[in-house]
């Protein structure tokens, strides 16, 4: 593969040119009001999650995990569980709302019910399933134990390098770890390049969130989005990237997976992304 600076999003073995990309309308998704929600949506075994609710009844239960078949939760818009196993959350409320007299065609204050749930996944823990990989310029970064390391040859590898963690050639699932020099970039404007390059391996591009964060003591941006792989014809694909500028280099981590599996595997993909760190070590082989 010749040598470029570019960076690598996780689509097929070709490279993200950066400075000739076309723009790009990115389609950012609404963001829609749920009555109930688990916060995060997906955890580790043994890790807690917080159920929060929008509503407000004379009676409020909530049954499910710890909960068993309900408890009364009225006046409160809260509540934690430590789910040993992948959980639906049943919401049962009741309370006094507006409803038409089908007799008199007239609208008027009745007692009312309504169900509300929302599932929390749970995976198992990830520990067992990393390796590390140290490399010889000062960084490491955490993957899936099995998976091979695919590094293409850069003239200035010290500044300049691009590599690949995956279970095979071009996998859907795999992780990229982009680095370029970078003097007059801050993580906004790198996250912004970036995004507008990934028409080069993707279509029908929606752009789900960008966070904002510290990492490795600098500002970072965390991006989340789905698009068509054109490496992969009808694979839909969800990817996480980090982006952050450090000592005048750039520095672009990505992971991705199929997109109907993306709840499952998305601690895995951020666990790993976010083992990215610097230490002085000896290059693994």
């Amino acid at each position: 593969m010749p040598a470029s600076s570019s960076f690598a999003i996780g689509g097929n073995a070709a490279l993200l040119p950066l400075m000739l990309c076309s723009s790009l309308a990115l389609a950012q998704t609404e963001k829609k009001v749920q009555a109930v929600v688990s916060e995060p949506p997906v955890i580790e075994q043994g890790q807690s999650i917080t159920l929060r609710w929008y509503f407000t009844g004379k009676k409020v239960t909530v049954a499910g995990g710890r909960f068993g078949k309900g408890i009364v939760v009225t006046g409160r818009t809260s509540i934690s569980d430590k789910p040993a196993k992948t959980t639906k959350y049943t919401f049962n409320v009741d309370y006094v709302g507006q409803a038409t007299n089908q007799a008199t065609g007239k609208v008027e204050m009745k007692p009312l019910h309504a169900t509300y749930t929302v599932v929390a996944e749970v995976t198992p823990p990830l520990s067992t399933d990393f390796a590390v990989y140290r490399d010889r310029y000062g960084w490491q970064i955490g993957y899936v134990k099995g998976w091979k390391r695919d590094n293409v040859d850069m003239p200035d590898p010290a500044n300049n390098g691009l590599m690949y963690f995956q279970k095979e050639d071009d996998s859907v699932e795999r992780m990229a770890v982009s680095i370029l020099p970078s003097a007059d970039m801050n993580a906004s404007d790198l996250m912004g390049k970036v995004q507008k390059s990934l028409s080069s391996n993707y279509e029908q591009i929606q752009v789900l969130s960008d966070n904002d964060l510290t990492f490795a003591g600098v500002p970072a941006v965390l991006s989340n989005f789905m698009g068509m792989d054109i490496a992969h014809p009808g694979t839909r694909t969800e990817s996480l990237i980090l982006a952050f500028v450090k000592n005048k280099r750039a520095y672009v981590i990505s992971a991705r997976t199929s997109a109907n599996q993306f709840k499952v595997r998305q601690l895995l993909l951020e666990k790993m992304v976010k083992s990215f760190t610097f230490a002085s070590a000896t290059a693994s082989n």
